[in-house]
């Protein structure tokens, strides 16, 4: 290394100089080892996938050839003269016989369920597939996959009915996985997944692992003689479990070079190093004597600075640097006086809040949310550009524009909306692109005067309505805003001495059974008899309770009214009269400690069973704290007592809260129950379906019209409720229809009466039942 290199580059160049040379090199062979080591895994992967493929090729062969045996079982029965219809029911064990159209004609199970699955399958398949012998599925049926073959019956001379007939046969891919030797896989050191090509997603059928497998060497299961034209029947993807690289070879020859590259950069380091030092020895003094006279002007300047930077900070947010509350709450008074003098027409008060903003300081810190606010300040500011205005921070998440001179309130809002839409565009943090929502409240003042306060008051009652709404948006500030929001105070004060006071009371709408055209039950309505604002329905003050917690003593005493009520009743009916009674509970409720005690101890006192009682659950409820409900509603039903499934069809339906939770019914909301006074007939069907899979009962609400009620027992919907039925009842009244209904069906077959409807029940204070109207009998669900 010459001299003159030495002293025009710093010691640490060289030596990274040295060792980026050094890495290269040794990164350049060890990529070629590794490369060459994983080509080898890749071609001894490919022999074991293809191994496998053939072994459950095989096995598949066999099943096809197990239907073809059933073929000719079928077109050797006896079959002279008769349709195809008549063949017996004789297949073999995991094998049925069905018509073209579908018709079982015979299975070899007990449950008929897993053919009758299967022919849908079959069914759904193009007719040209459909006509030819081939594979089925594989189809999902519970917690299993299936796989089948099919081929038509053979027909003959003598019986040309069986032409119209095919055979099935039928096996659980596990096992016939496990007859392939499938499981040999992991034990010699791979992971696997088994998926489904002929879906557009290619459904993952069998994974080792939970991930999809990254890299991996697969192949087609294509079994002969089945007649397939539409490509492989399944697709096997097979990883070596540690990898395609020797990850503990690379590791020590990574090691080995790190430790080759740090030894010849230290020694050049050390080298450059000494040179250097003696140079840097002989500047030190004429350093020091810079650094005095330095220190003595930046003293000078300090001190000029702290005088401004202390007149900043009164006036200024820390954090941002934007005007804070005291900056703005002078300029509004300002401007207030000036407007008072008639110097101004009209005052703007903008005041935003951004959400999300909490979740992006606990993420990205609270220094991320501060440069969020500064850039959306920013924002605001290119907004407002060209107008009398000061933008200031209100709070930790909110800012606050005054706009000191417009002429009306259209103004104002044209401002608001410009400013609301500004979220629209993503603000730059960190590396991360994020968008925010903004809450707007905003007031315009025109004559007056009035204190800083008052007109701030205003801005921050706007946005408050703004806030409770479901979509984000900018609110005016109106003279009802501020009387509503009076009100609501009240409200709240007025809720904790409702119970105590009696006020809160209990309405029931019955609950039909549609098959025995019955009422099967009622569910309690919470009502809250106000002093002053007359009956008020939960959603008036539901949330505020929620809100205060009082919903907690609330839910025990409607717990404790509907038990009392039941004992009631059980002595006016019938010994055999079977009716139950089910009470909402609310999300806040669920998280009560003691309310699994409560109802224990609330039913031992009213000598209530519990099959009397069952609750209503919102879905929208159970999805803040899944896990937590989970153990309150296996302590419910631990006691025996059903829950349901409220309001399931609003938005935030999920197949897996019907099978995480212990839910016995699923009530439909009007969206999937009732579209333009009839039943959905398609939607509604697949719940329906999905439901009576899952071993769950229906409910269908909100029913208002006879072809809605109509299509609902068609379609096989158990039971249902609303204005069609009966309008909410007071006590007294709902036993009175129990009285004069029959009681229900405990266990309806396929052949007993047709399904009848109860005509309309009229409200609460009209008239209180009508009779049932033969021409109201609706036909038997299929």
């Amino acid at each position: 290394m010459s001299r003159i290199g030495l002293r025009r580059y710093p010691p640490w160049m060289s030596a990274a100089a040295v060792a980026a040379i050094v890495l290269l090199a040794g990164a350049r062979l060890i990529t070629l080892s590794a490369a060459e080591h994983a080509a080898e895994l890749r071609r001894a992967a490919q022999d074991v996938m293809q191994h496998h493929v053939h072994l459950i090729e095989v096995q598949l062969q066999a099943l096809l050839e197990r239907a073809r045996q059933e073929s000719r079982a079928a077109a050797s029965a006896d079959m002279r003269g008769t349709a195809a219809a008549s063949l017996p029911a004789i297949p073999a064990r995991h094998a049925f016989w069905t018509a073209d159209s579908g018709s079982l004609l015979g299975a070899g199970d007990a449950d008929p369920s897993i053919s009758r699955a299967l022919v849908s399958e079959w069914l759904a398949a193009p007719p040209r597939e459909r006509a030819t012998a081939g594979f089925l599925g594989p189809v999902r049926y519970g917690s299993q996959w299936l796989v089948a073959a099919q081929l038509p019956v053979e027909s003959s001379a003598r019986s040309p009915a069986s032409g119209r007939a095919r055979a099935f046969a039928y096996e659980a891919l596990e096992d016939l996985l496990v007859r392939a030797d499938f499981g040999r896989l992991p034990s010699e050191g791979y992971d696997f997944e088994l998926l489904a090509p002929r879906d557009a997603a290619a459904r993952p059928l069998l994974r080792s692992r939970p991930a999809a497998l990254e890299a991996p060497v697969s192949g087609e299961v294509r079994p002969a003689g089945a007649g397939r034209s539409a490509g492989a029947y399944l697709r096997l993807a097979i990883r070596p479990r540690s990898g395609w690289y020797p990850m503990g070879s690379i590791a020590a020859e990574v090691t080995l070079l790190a430790l080759v590259t740090w030894a010849l950069a230290f020694g050049v380091y050390d080298l450059a190093y000494s040179v250097r030092h003696a140079r840097r020895a002989l500047t030190t003094a004429r350093e020091r004597l810079r650094a005095v006279n330095a220190r003595l002007s930046t003293e000078i300047e300090q001190h000029d600075a702290l005088q401004r930077n202390l007149e900043h900070a009164r006036y200024h947010d820390a954090a941002t640097g934007l005007p804070n509350r005291r900056y703005f709450m002078g300029q509004l008074d300002r401007a207030l006086r000036e407007l008072h003098a008639r110097r101004r027409q009209c005052l703007g008060i903008i005041l935003i809040e951004i959400e999300r903003f909490t979740l992006i300081n606990d993420t990205l810190g609270h220094t991320a949310g501060d440069d969020l606010l500064l850039q959306a300040a920013q924002r605001f500011a290119g907004i407002l550009e060209g107008t009398e205005y000061s933008l200031a921070r209100w709070g930790a998440d909110q800012c606050v524009v005054l706009l000191s001179d417009v002429e009306s309130a259209a103004v104002v809002r044209a401002t608001a909306a410009a400013l609301h839409a500004a979220r629209q565009e993503l603000f730059s943090l960190r590396r991360h692109r994020v968008s925010i929502a903004t809450r707007i409240g905003f007031t315009c003042i025109a004559r007056g005067l009035r204190r800083p306060e008052e007109a701030l008051r205003e801005a921050d009652v706007a946005l408050s309505v703004a806030k409770r709404q479901p979509a984000p948006l900018a609110v005016e500030y109106t003279t009802e805003l501020g009387d509503a929001a009076v009100s609501l105070v009240n409200l709240e004060a007025d809720l904790h001495l409702a119970l105590e006071r009696g006020e809160f009371g209990l309405l029931f709408q019955p609950i039909f059974e549609l098959r025995a055209a019955a009422v099967a039950g009622v569910e309690a309505l919470l009502r809250w008899r106000h002093p002053v604002e007359g009956m008020l329905s939960p959603e008036r003050f539901l949330s505020i309770a929620e809100e205060t917690g009082t919903i907690i003593p609330v839910t025990r005493w409607v717990i404790q009214q509907a038990c009392r009520l039941i004992d009631d009743w059980k002595a006016s009916l019938p010994r055999d009269a079977g009716f139950f009674v089910s009470v909402n509970l609310s999300a806040a409720a669920l998280r009560d400690p003691g309310l699994g005690q409560h109802v224990r101890q609330t039913l031992a006192a009213t000598h209530v069973a519990p099959r009397y009682l069952k609750f209503e659950l919102a879905e929208r409820g159970l999805i803040e704290n899944v896990s937590g409900t989970r153990a309150v509603l296996a302590e419910l039903r631990s006691m025996g007592i059903e829950l349901m499934l409220d309001d399931f069809g609003t938005g935030y339906s999920s197949l897996s809260h019907l099978q995480m939770l212990p839910f016995d019914y699923v009530k439909i909301d009007r969206p999937f129950a009732t579209r333009n006074e009839r039943a959905d007939s398609a939607v509604t069907a697949a719940v329906l379906q999905m439901s009576s899979s899952l071993g769950l009962r229906s409910v269908a609400e909100l029913v208002e019209t006879e072809a809605a009620a109509r299509s609902l027992a068609e379609l096989g919907c158990d039971f249902a409720q609303g204005y069609y039925f009966s309008a909410p009842l007071e006590a007294a009244e709902a036993l009175q229809l129990l009285r004069r209904t029959p009681a229900p069906a405990t266990n309806v077959g396929a052949t007993e009466a047709p399904v009848a409807a109860p005509a309309a029940v009229r409200s609460a204070d009209e008239t209180l039942i009508l009779e049932v109207p033969p021409t109201m009998m609706l036909p038997e669900p299929p």
